[in-house]
């Protein structure tokens, strides 16, 4: 779809909406942590890939439209990237100053590696490099695998406990 919308400075102004998405959710990070916990935004996060992979498999069609095929996941994806990545990062910036390395370590390798082995996963799915509609869903599946699974894997780590990030310590 892309192809056809011009020269890359159109390309770009074509996909801007998601990270400008994004970025109002990064920065509007603390008073929804602040609201409703760290994982909760995770969660919602990881649905809205989800969401985003089903607008695109619902929306896409051999007659692209960029409203209605392209720019709801764009929107929805933005969410996902806002709500998902802030409270990766301010769970990292809470540990003592002994951990501070290793967890950010832990955490950029996490990303590195799950970058990698995404992409890896996705050109398999894409096939021989002429991408068609059908490559695409197989890809547009793989987010929804994925996103559930995340989801998923937020939900189960959830500690019994209250989960606000401003609430009192506990008292040893």
């Amino acid at each position: 779809f892309l192809k056809r919308v011009g020269d890359g400075g159109n390309r770009g102004l074509a996909i801007a909406p998601g990270p400008f998405v994004s970025l109002l959710w990064a920065v509007n990070a603390g008073p929804v942590a602040a609201r409703l916990g760290r994982t909760a935004p995770a969660i919602v996060g990881t649905l809205c890939m989800v969401a985003a992979a089903a607008s695109w498999l619902l929306g896409a069609s051999s007659t692209p439209s960029y409203a209605r095929g392209l720019l709801p996941g764009l929107l929805l994806m933005g969410c996902a990237a806002g709500l998902v990545q802030a409270p990766l990062f301010a769970a990292a910036s809470t540990l003592s100053a002994h951990r501070a390395t290793t967890g950010s370590a832990v955490l950029n390798t996490a990303r590195q590696v799950g970058s990698a082995v995404g992409v890896a996963v996705l050109v398999v799915l894409l096939g021989n490099g002429n991408a068609t509609l059908a490559s695409c869903h197989r890809g547009w599946w793989l987010l929804v695998v994925s996103g559930l699974s995340s989801a998923l894997a937020v939900a189960l780590s959830r500690s019994p406990r209250r989960d606000r990030c401003c609430s009192p310590k506990p008292r040893c």
